[in-house]
């Protein structure tokens, strides 16, 4: 395991600048820790770390492999995670404010609804996979110890789990809740916006 630290670290690395990178994932995180409690933002945390922990096994199993066998599930892939964020999008802007002095219009989610949104949101990416796959070839030995298999999913997981709850607890505070609710029309268009844009992205790769 000792001449395995580094390349690990390194992965690790790499995972974390992803997650911190601007995407559906952080967009997510972002509204549902300034909109819901922070039990919902528990649940994104952990359905955003469970699918990069999904996409670190697929990677490790051989996906760049069965790509180039099968060449056409990448674009099925795209397609559904695409059409996963154009849904999300419209969601979000045909979204009904409350009336006044009805939690000020904010839509929150629990506990369940949260993990389930920050599961699929992550998965709807699928390009993801490709990245750590790439990452680990380059980075692991062609023949992996069981450890690694356990290890590297592990770690895919308390990466984006930690960093995820960490924009959780930042977002809470009164102060950026109070900014949101003074401007979540325009913040809920320009979400509902990139959204669209990366879905269009993936549709149209």
């Amino acid at each position: 395991m000792g001449g395995e630290f580094l390349p690990l670290c390194a992965i690790g690395l790499a995972i974390l600048v992803g997650a911190m990178s601007p995407g559906a994932s952080f967009l997510l995180a972002t509204r549902v820790a300034l909109s819901s409690p922070l039990s919902a933002s528990l649940g994104v945390a952990i359905g955003l770390g469970g699918g990069a922990m999904i996409f670190a096994l697929i990677a490790l199993s051989g996906l760049q492999a069965l790509l180039s066998v099968v060449p056409a599930l990448h674009t099925v892939l795209n397609v559904l995670g695409g059409g996963y964020l154009l849904w999300s999008a419209v969601k979000i802007l045909l979204q009904k404010p409350r009336a006044q002095g009805k939690d000020s219009g904010v839509s929150t989610l629990n506990f369940t609804q949260a993990l389930f949104s920050g599961l699929v949101t992550q998965l709807s990416n699928p390009n993801t996979a490709i990245v750590f796959a790439s990452l680990f070839t380059s980075l692991l030995d062609h023949h992996l110890s069981t450890t690694l298999y356990v290890t590297v999913p592990g770690m895919t997981f308390l990466v984006d789990f930690l960093w995820f709850i960490f924009v959780a607890v930042i977002l809470s505070q009164s102060l950026p809740r109070r900014v949101y609710l003074r401007s979540k029309v325009t913040i809920d268009r320009l979400s509902a916006g990139i959204l669209g844009l990366l879905g269009l992205k993936l549709l149209l790769k």
